[in-house]
């Protein structure tokens, strides 16, 4: 039975609990900088220690508690405060059983204080809001205050002048707009957290009005709790209706100070957490638990596993901020589960998106521009996937379908992990600190490893393929050992599946061992649950780890030694420093998997494998010489050398016939003609001596050469 409380009652324990010193403090802050500072931030928990069961009535009765606890407010003001400087009283720290999701707010949640965790999906411009409006009395000039609430306009039903004759007639007011009193407002729309929702659910929203100083403190894209009441209002149709819209009150906003605050984790999963971090399987175990019912590709997952603790962003001394984030690329022929990997990640990741980018827009991936249907229609950015991953896994598949315009806008967010906003007259930098793992086809149906460059199989531009950590090709090559014991892990998946879908309980089927086969099949089910991982990771971004010299002595020496194939005459460039870095971030990575607050010479050899382990499948030529531009440039080394043989070709081919006579052209007007084409004389006579050499050249005498 609930407990109720009379007014005096609840004026005497707001006199108790402002009255600490701390709040006494508040106050004299308040006096001493007003306006800047007004109002008084009172955490739940101070009314919970003083009276359980009236902290309580507080949930049930805000209204009436708030207006009493503001009569206390300005009775606890100094003497010579001005009445009508307003001091607002603010609740904060709600506890979790007052944390409503928006999808769950219903009639009983009406006039009750709640919390709404989630993602600001848009918020306008700061605008001035009326609440005491001064009218003047057309007749006798009376004046009469007018409080205002909503939106709507509320004007005197008559003048209040009793000396006057015009008090029972009807008459007219005019509004004294510079004499009425306003305060900031700010409507802003909250999106659930798209952690929090699975199996494809539409994200629910609300609207919530933000007023006086602690409007304007919300941007699009902040993750952010919401403090308030649930009011109704009804809707603006041509007739009136009985069904109602929702929309809060905020009382106050609490903006989430560490990753991943929404995911709750005890004292009992902290003790798991760390019992998991002292297995000595732990990777393996970690691996094991990604995306199970896909057999193999032991590397992609190991690669997706530490992008999903990612690296430690920096910030450097002179502002420079360096990321920590990794972005993986898979590249593959259909039917390799690329997508069902990316599916997988978007679910087990604390923040996980995902896109397609067959069906999205620039504006989908980065920020719309909308109008907004409150007030005068003004322009509001709203968020975008990759926005709405801030801190988390954006997982977009089909990249090379995505229009050349809308992959333009990618190149910001991966490198500098802000996406620069210029639409309808707004100019706005959004963050967008998330790692991508993003899944493409090869343009001609399969992946040929042949040396041809990777930018000639893709549709993607080389600018874009650099920022990529790791690039992995999963190729569909008939094999007779692979194809057996995929075949076999399919089957078992299904068999698994059938199993589960009838039950315990169910009848006995025969020719059928059900426990047999779940025995058989149990490496199918993943070794940690996909809570248990998203707390796991969630502890993990707590720690940043620090290298040792021994791990920059190892990936230093490995770094050097890639660099080192491609000096002479190979004059190739194998490796470049954007990879260097990835071996920072892989190493951080596998640390903050171990919860070590060291990247040790473990760590080091994790990234130093899953680098060279992709620098091999990809950039391995035909000659067996690594070339970063099969990715990075249009050409790679060998294909540049190609059509250097033709430019050359051209040239000596060019001078005989445009100088060339009957007895063809002399090698020293050969040489100079070919000197001003930019070709050196000792090329010029090595091509020479080559071109006669496979028969395009001839010497109809000596010292004169001539086109065959």
């Amino acid at each position: 039975m609930a407990v109720s409380f009379q007014d005096s009652e609840i004026t005497a324990g707001w006199e108790e609990i402002l009255g600490k010193d701390k709040y006494r403090l508040m106050f004299a802050d308040i006096a001493a900088s007003y306006p800047e500072k007004r109002s008084i931030y009172v955490p739940y928990e101070d009314i919970d220690s003083y009276n359980t069961d009236l902290a309580m009535y507080f949930l049930d009765n805000p209204d009436k508690c708030l207006n009493k606890g503001k009569d206390v407010v300005k009775a606890s003001l100094p003497p010579a405060w001005d009445k009508n400087d307003t001091v607002n009283l603010r609740i904060t720290n709600l506890p979790r059983d007052a944390k409503v999701e928006v999808r769950h707010l219903r009639a009983k949640h009406l006039g009750k204080l709640v919390a709404v965790e989630g993602l600001a999906r848009k918020a306008t411009t700061v605008k001035p809001r009326m609440t005491r409006a001064l009218f003047r009395c057309s007749r006798c000039g009376a004046e009469i205050w007018e409080n205002q609430r909503g939106v709507l306009m509320r004007e005197p039903l008559m003048c209040s002048n009793p000396d006057g004759s015009c008090n029972k007639q009807a008459t007219q007011f005019e509004l004294d707009a510079k004499a009425s009193v306003y305060t900031d407002t700010q409507k802003i729309e909250i999106q659930e957290s798209p952690e929090g929702l699975r199996g494809g659910a539409q994200p629910e929203r609300i609207t919530g009005f933000v007023e006086d100083d602690i409007a304007g403190i919300i941007t699009a894209g902040n993750r952010i709790t919401i403090n308030g009441i649930i009011r109704s209002a009804e809707k603006h149709d041509r007739d009136k209706s009985t069904v109602f819209e929702i929309f809060m009150d905020v009382l106050s906003v609490e903006f989430q100070e560490h990753e991943y605050d929404e995911i709750q984790i005890t004292e009992e999963d902290e003790l798991r957490i760390l019992e998991m971090s002292r297995d000595p399987r732990l990777f393996e175990n970690i691996i094991a638990s990604i995306s199970p019912t896909i057999h193999g590709m032991n590397e992609v997952k190991s690669a997706i596993a530490l992008q999903l603790f990612g690296g430690c962003n920096k910030e450097m001394d002179d502002g420079t901020a360096i990321r920590g984030d990794m972005h993986v690329l898979l590249v593959g022929d259909p039917g390799v589960a690329k997508s069902q990997v990316l599916r997988y990640m978007s679910m087990l990741a604390p923040r996980g998106i995902y896109a397609s980018g067959k069906s999205a827009s620039a504006a989908g991936l980065t920020a719309a521009a909308v109008k907004d249907e409150f007030g005068d229609g003004r322009w509001t950015l709203e968020a975008g996937a990759l926005v709405l991953a801030d801190k988390g896994l954006a997982c977009i598949d089909e990249l090379d379908k995505m229009t050349p315009q809308d992959r333009s806008s990618l190149h910001e967010a991966m490198e500098s992990q802000r996406i620069s906003v210029a639409k309808a007259g707004i100019t706005a930098t959004l963050q967008c600190r998330c790692s991508m793992l993003a899944a493409a086809n090869p343009k001609y149906g399969r992946f040929e490893t042949d040396g041809t460059s990777i930018t000639k199989q893709i549709d993607l531009p080389p600018a874009l393929m650099s920022r990529f950590d790791l690039i992995f090709v999963l190729t569909d090559k008939p094999n007779a050992k692979m194809d057996r014991e995929l075949t076999s892990h399919i089957l078992n998946v299904h068999r698994r599946g059938q199993v589960r879908q009838i039950g315990e309980e169910a009848p006995l089927v025969v020719g059928v061992d059900i426990k047999k086969i779940k025995d058989e099949t149990r490496s199918i089910k993943p070794v940690y649950e996909q809570e248990m991982m998203r707390k796991y990771v969630a502890y993990s971004k707590r720690i940043v780890p620090v290298m040792t010299d021994e791990t920059m002595e190892t990936i230093e020496k490995n770094y050097l030694g890639i660099r080192a194939m491609g000096a002479g005459e190979n004059d190739s460039v194998p490796i470049t420093a954007r990879q260097l870095e990835a071996y920072v971030r892989l190493s951080e990575a596998s640390a903050r998997m171990r919860l070590s607050r060291t990247v040790e010479a473990e760590d080091a050899a994790r990234s130093v494998h899953l680098v060279e382990y992709y620098l091999g499948r990809i950039f391995a030529s035909a000659g067996g010489q690594w070339d970063i531009d099969m990715m990075m440039a249009d050409h790679s080394k060998k294909e540049r050398e190609v059509l250097k043989e033709s430019d050359e070709l051209s040239i000596i081919q060019s001078i005989i016939d445009k100088y060339g006579t009957s007895d063809g052209v002399s090698e020293e007007e050969m040489i100079s003609h070919a000197m001003n084409e930019g070709m050196p004389e000792e090329k010029t006579r090595k091509k020479l001596k080559q071109m006669i050499g496979d028969g395009s050249l001839y010497n109809p005498r000596n010292g004169y050469y001539k086109r065959a």
